[in-house]
């Protein structure tokens, strides 16, 4: 995988209002180096040409991993990540151009709203502690909206995998500068980055001990110590990935029966979300270890005697103190 790309637009001040924060952002991030990821920054004219720019971009064939358009909101206390975008006008001012469009479509015959295409799981994920930002479903009908609008539009036309976010920044009497800088760094890295659900087997023995597999030294995180099971591939639920992920490094046939933990873990190159399932009881003589090198069954006072994967061990460390689920935990 690539350098992620990723554009940042911002616009200059409108109305009535002595500056627009999101212009002031943009600039920062023109001097920002984020080794990992390529940024271009776009300052977008308030008007009905600043909304469509992108959007002529995107159909011209600028390819971009994501894109990120920032705008000012007097109102907001917080900073808004918008999930919709709306194909409608209600302008209560008029933009730089003098242009105050009161109803109507943005796009003829065109769908009521675009919801934004971002992994909102991981944005939760790594947000949820902080106080400081919240999703929003109302982006206004200015130009904001307008030109979220016309990007999704666009994205979905093309079937285009760029991921497309508006976010809507507060005043910087009521978050300064700094933090808002950090926070969208921090949002860019969310999106970029990419996210994989895994999936891993519970499975007992007759004494209830469960059981723990070696990855091989041919293999990322060599020697760590894991629950069986891999990716969960397109077009699989978590039932069917693990089923064929058994079979593949286990030679078992199993019809796992329910997700007993789940766990979200940001590693330095991927996030992940790691769903462990039910497999009940199996026979040790039934298990064929085709793609680990060692395994080990384990009470609850032995859990910490193998060296567990970093997304693994949070749901160790829970039944340690709480107690392994029931195999007949349904």
């Amino acid at each position: 995988m690539g350098t992620p790309s990723v554009l940042i637009t911002g616009y200059p001040k409108f109305s009535d209002f002595s500056n627009n924060i999101s212009e002031k952002i943009l600039s920062i991030f023109k001097e920002i180096d984020i080794l990992d990821i390529d940024i271009s920054t776009e300052l977008l004219s308030v008007d009905e040409d600043g909304s469509d720019l992108v959007a002529k971009k995107i159909n011209l064939g600028d390819n971009f991993d994501a894109i990120i358009h920032l705008g000012f909101s007097s109102k907001s206390e917080k900073i808004r990540f918008e999930k919709y975008a709306y194909n409608e006008y209600s302008m209560s001012l008029s933009d730089n151009s003098g242009r105050c469009i009161s109803s109507g479509e943005i796009i003829q015959n065109k769908i009521t709203r675009h919801r934004t295409n971002v992994n909102e799981i991981v944005i939760n994920e790594v947000f949820q502690d902080d106080s400081r930002v919240e999703w929003s479903i109302n982006p206004g009908r200015f130009v904001c909206n307008e030109t979220y609008f016309k990007t999704l539009n666009m994205i979905y036309n093309k079937n285009n995998k760029t991921k497309v976010l508006f976010v809507h920044l507060p005043p910087e009497n009521i978050l300064n500068i700094i933090d808002q800088t950090e926070i969208i760094e921090r949002l860019i890295r969310c999106i970029t980055k990419p996210y994989i659900e895994v999936v891993g087997a519970l499975i007992f023995d007759e004494n209830d001990r469960i059981l723990s597999c070696r990855r091989p030294k041919e293999k990322s995180w060599p020697s760590w110590w894991e629950f069986p099971g891999g990716k969960v591939e397109f077009g699989e639920n978590p039932f069917q990935a693990l089923s064929r992920e058994l079979k593949e490094e286990l030679s078992l046939n199993v019809s796992p029966s329910k997700i007993i933990a789940e766990q979200f873990f940001d590693y330095e190159d991927k996030y992940v979300r790691l769903m462990v399932l039910n497999c009940g009881i199996i026979e040790e003589d039934q298990i064929e270890l085709v793609e680990h090198d060692q395994m080990r069954w384990l009470h609850k006072h032995e859990l910490f005697e193998v060296n567990w994967l970093p997304a693994d061990l949070p749901i160790i460390e829970k039944w340690f103190v709480e107690g392994i689920p029931s195999p007949h935990q349904y």
